[in-house]
């Protein structure tokens, strides 16, 4: 792991913004007794909402995204998605990204935005700090390295699973908006029989139908045909109820990325400053990004495939899930050919 991200870690806690508290298991659950949803842990798959997060859309909005691509089950949503103008969020799968670097820039070469979903779909809480660093700062680093430099500005926790002390790493560290969801198809369960398209569609409906504020950010995936199918056939009925549908930063008239303002145009470069903060300032129009952030020196420290492990850990209980890794396991990113040259860091927030 670049030493830059450990020592924005180890600047961060050091400056209290860290919460310490107590760690989840492997499948999410917190030792008994404990009260997920206090505002001591706050984790949000318990419900707790934390100021900053994104959960709803403004009234008569409707949040496209998608979680957990890039699948092979993508092209076909992204080729609808092009077909009716429509753009959409993609929190993507860090090792989904490598298996599938193409797909990949199908979404980004749409205008889509990428934004991340962790490096393998692991329970966020679960995971040492250095950890969730990691799930985080190899996500940020496959992005950038494919789509010319830019840094994904939200990320969604895998199964809604981020407390205080995960919250706080993703914003302090890599500058990291969270955003959950206020509908949840669960149409991941479809190929595993738990739940059905009929079902899948009953809820969309209903929701599609139902009350306008607050708008509508729903849980939809682009893990098998089945899931994208159901969008698909969903999509009209939302144009028709009169819901204004778009990206979730479109939502609120904000910047894709935490260093550009969409998919084309130019890229502030954006990196640790040891004392004091970087700013960005976005515009829709490129021309006018700038920033405040010196520019990397020679030492800092840098992504290469001469530091990238061959040795992975990988789980495959459910398609659901992804490898599994540590801070010093990038996955073999070095088999990539485009890394970029600047480090991923991010000031304290």
């Amino acid at each position: 792991m670049p030493a830059a991200w450990k020592q924005a870690l180890a600047s961060a806690v050091t400056a209290g913004l860290i919460p310490n508290i107590v760690r989840s298991n492997a499948q999410g659950n917190y030792p008994a007794g404990t009260n997920s949803g206090s505002k001591t842990i706050c984790n949000s798959a318990a419900q707790c909402r934390e100021e900053g997060d994104v959960w709803d859309a403004p009234d008569g909005k409707l949040g496209v995204s998608f979680d957990d691509g890039p699948t092979e089950s993508s092209p076909a949503l992204y080729k609808f998605l092009n077909s009716q103008g429509q753009r959409a969020t993609h929190f993507m799968i860090g090792i989904n990204i490598k298996h599938n670097p193409g797909i990949f820039l199908q979404a980004f070469e749409h205008g889509d935005d990428i934004a991340s979903h962790t490096w393998s779909h692991r329970f966020m809480s679960s995971l040492s700090n250095e950890d969730i660093v990691a799930e985080l700062g190899w996500t940020q680093q496959i992005i950038a390295d494919l789509s010319g430099g830019r840094m994904a500005k939200h990320w969604r926790p895998p199964f809604g699973d981020s407390d205080n002390r995960v919250r706080a790493i993703a914003k302090h560290v890599f500058g990291l908006t969270q955003v959950n969801w206020n509908k949840d198809t669960d149409d991941w369960e479809i190929p595993t029989g738990q739940t059905s398209l009929a079902q899948v569609t009953k809820k969309l409906n209903q929701w599609i139908n139902g009350p306008k504020s607050p708008g509508l950010i729903i849980l939809e995936h682009e893990l098998s045909s089945q899931s994208v199918n159901a969008f698909i056939a969903a999509y009209p009925a939302m144009k028709a109820k009169g819901w204004d549908t778009r990206s979730i930063p479109d939502l609120f008239g904000q910047p894709y990325y935490l260093n550009a303002w969409d998919n084309s145009g130019a890229v502030a470069a954006l990196n640790l400053i040891p004392a004091g903060n970087a700013t960005v300032s976005l515009t829709p129009s490129s021309a006018a990004i700038t920033t405040s952030a010196a520019a990397p020196s020679s030492s800092a420290a840098r992504f290469s495939s001469t530091s990238v492990s061959a040795a992975v850990a990988t789980n495959t209980a459910t398609s659901h899930k992804n490898s599994a890794m540590s801070s010093s396991l990038p996955l073999g990113l070095g088999s990539l050919a485009c890394p970029i040259a600047f480090v991923i860091t991010h000031v304290l927030l």
